[in-house]
């Protein structure tokens, strides 16, 4: 009598390419559910942290007591910011592995651009965070100046410039990723080339009417613009990701 021949595959998984398995876009569409819930969440925990650390005015050279009353607490919202970098790289990867083939080539330029601001960002916020209130505890206060984000012209509020312009450009880059079938993507188009045009514009008109002395002014002004996109951006992607991919 013939005996049945026992499967090696595990009892209730999704055959390979089987019907049960997800393809790239829906591995992708759910990946990027849950780092755009964790977008949301975490920029609106930076948010509110960064908003009570607002530094007071310090002169140089920004040490002693010069130092605001709430340090150490002007540090804490740095590290939800160092994990909203690596999310904001994850949701542009996730939107990446989404696009149709024929928008491949800006998403790409989108997940090169966001790894750039990410790593920009990052660098600047870990050495922020990690560097700086040693230094000062311990008085090795050389070259503190220039970079502590108590100087409005120093290498701390440049870098966040760079950073989040380059942000608004991945904005941008994703533009045409995104399609106009439904008024969800069309929502999102909007609102990244709406994030663009103003990141442009209050440079503009920072440069304008401050020059070179626009201290930290502009560094707010991209801040704000940056994080509100992630916030708002976040909650749509996640409602497209849920919906899963659309079928060409």
């Amino acid at each position: 009598m013939p005996t049945r021949r026992k499967s090696s595959r595990t009892a209730g998984a999704p055959a390979r390419g089987g019907p049960g398995a997800l393809s790239p876009a829906g591995a992708a569409c759910r990946f990027g559910f849950r780092v755009a819930v964790a977008t949301v969440g975490v920029t609106v925990l930076t948010f509110a942290l960064a908003l009570t650390a607002l530094p007071d005015k310090v002169p140089y050279p920004f040490t002693g007591d010069g130092i605001p009353q709430q340090w150490p607490g002007d540090y804490y919202w740095l590290f939800p910011a160092m994990v909203l970098m690596l999310l904001f790289v994850a949701l542009v990867a996730a939107l990446h592995q989404y696009a149709p083939d024929k928008s491949k080539t800006y998403s790409s330029l989108a997940l090169c651009l966001a790894v750039i601001a990410a790593t920009v960002l990052l660098i600047n916020y870990y050495i922020q965070a990690v560097v700086m209130p040693t230094s000062l505890e311990k008085g090795q206060l050389d070259g503190w100046s220039i970079f502590t984000q108590y100087n409005p012209h120093g290498i701390f509020i440049a870098l966040e410039e760079l950073g989040y312009l380059l942000m608004t450009l991945v904005f941008l880059s994703l533009v045409p990723v995104l399609s106009t079938r439904t008024r969800l993507e069309r929502s999102i188009r909007w609102l990244f080339l709406a994030s663009f045009a103003a990141a442009m514009a209050s440079l503009a008109v920072v440069v304008a009417l401050r020059g070179m002395n626009r201290e930290d002014v502009f560094e707010i002004i991209i801040i704000s613009i940056a994080w509100l996109t992630l916030i708002a951006g976040g909650v749509l992607l996640a409602v497209l990701f849920r919906r899963g991919p659309q079928v060409a």
